[in-house]
């Protein structure tokens, strides 16, 4: 008898249809699952490419503004609601949106959750095999002892378990196809430059150089390839980033009082901070836990983030540092008649103005 399969429907799911439908079309089109996965997260990526740019180009100008945010804290250090006033009045006329850099966040959540399911469940979400039918494969599975009752009773959410199954009974695969249950061209070949796509990566080492060494032993250095392209990410994002140097003024008070040192630092340096060691968990929990399509996806959104850094550094962070040295280089020459310090200005407040003056063409 085929069990009763529940089926989730939620407010995702017609972002299940469509990124199902296109997977599908592009492996009807080029026949490899690995060159699907790559194709389609390189064009969600410059899809949103353009937002993260956007949100890299916020957070410089909130850096390049926080000399005047930190003159607000000294002015009224014990009213933190006018502090908090004068601050967004300042961001809103700079034209900084505090909710800008939460949009591309939101939007990666949004399309890595339909992916997860997808790449869980490729027979129901890529080769359109219904859930019904898929029930009925992994009912046989499981009496070739292939598949355990707990992945029968999950298969409508991960039928993973019964592709790897096809690929390994022949028998099964043949009365599947009698029955029609599956069509052979929706038998989705997971295989990629040798490594199988449909295999969930061992946490155990001694599987990696055991006697399926051909299986694991891929699967683990895709992960290690994968964390490397994150950590380089992470590296080009912090040399990327144009933080302002500190004004005479600002250093002046520091020596002058050495406990004024390190104190009003870049808001968004503690959350920076958070998310550089949530996001590595995350990515090995759900490498780990997940068919190796998950880690192949993460590669190359890994790759497209340095790609989104390197062009957020050629024209956001270069012209403006080169813009501070050229500014810096005319204060230098000119301290001789400006020795009070009464003319000097925030060379910072210049580049402020740049950025303004780019505002309409956003």
């Amino acid at each position: 008898m085929i069990p009763m399969i529940p089926v989730q429907l939620g407010l995702l799911d017609p972002l299940y249809s469509l990124f199902g439908w296109i997977l599908s079309s592009l492996y009807t089109w080029l026949g490899s699952y690995g060159l699907v996965i790559i194709l389609f997260t390189v064009a969600i990526r410059l899809v949103l490419m353009p937002l993260g740019l956007r949100s890299q180009r916020g957070t410089l100008r909130q850096q390049m503004l926080q000399s005047e945010v930190n003159a607000i804290k000294r002015r009224y250090p014990k009213n933190q609601a006018r502090v908090q006033e004068l601050t967004q009045q300042l961001y809103k006329d700079n034209g900084i949106s505090m909710t800008a850099g939460c949009l591309p966040t939101l939007l990666q959540l949004a399309v890595i959750w339909p992916i997860i399911y997808i790449f869980r469940a490729p027979l129901r979400y890529i080769s359109q095999v219904s859930v019904h039918n898929i029930a009925r494969i992994a009912e046989l599975l499981e009496g070739k002892g292939l598949m355990t009752a707990a992945q029968v009773k999950n298969v409508a959410m991960m039928d993973i378990p019964v592709l790897n199954g096809l690929h390994t009974s022949g028998s099964v695969l043949q009365e599947s196809v009698s029955n029609g249950w599956i069509e052979l061209p929706q038998l989705i070949n997971t295989k990629f430059i040798g490594i199988d796509l449909g295999m969930t990566p061992a946490v155990n080492p001694l599987k990696w150089f055991g006697p399926d060494w051909k299986i694991h032993l891929p699967l683990i250095l895709l992960v290690v390839v994968t964390m490397l392209t994150y950590w380089l990410q992470m590296l080009i994002m912090r040399k990327s980033t144009a933080k302002p140097e500190k004004t005479r003024e600002e250093k002046e008070r520091e020596r002058a009082n050495p406990a004024k040192r390190g104190q009003n630092p870049d808001p968004g340096a503690g959350m920076m901070k958070s998310m550089n060691l949530l996001m590595p968990i995350i990515m090995l929990f759900t490498m780990f836990s997940m068919p190796a399509a998950m880690c192949l996806y993460w590669l190359f959104q890994n790759v497209m983030y340095i790609l989104q850094s390197l062009i957020g550094y050629e024209y956001y962070v270069k012209p403006l540092r080169l813009a501070h040295a050229e500014e810096e280089a005319v204060y230098n020459r000119s301290r001789g008649r400006t020795a009070d310090g009464g003319s000097e200005k925030n060379v910072w407040q210049s580049l402020i103005a740049k950025i303004k003056g780019d505002r309409s063409g956003e």
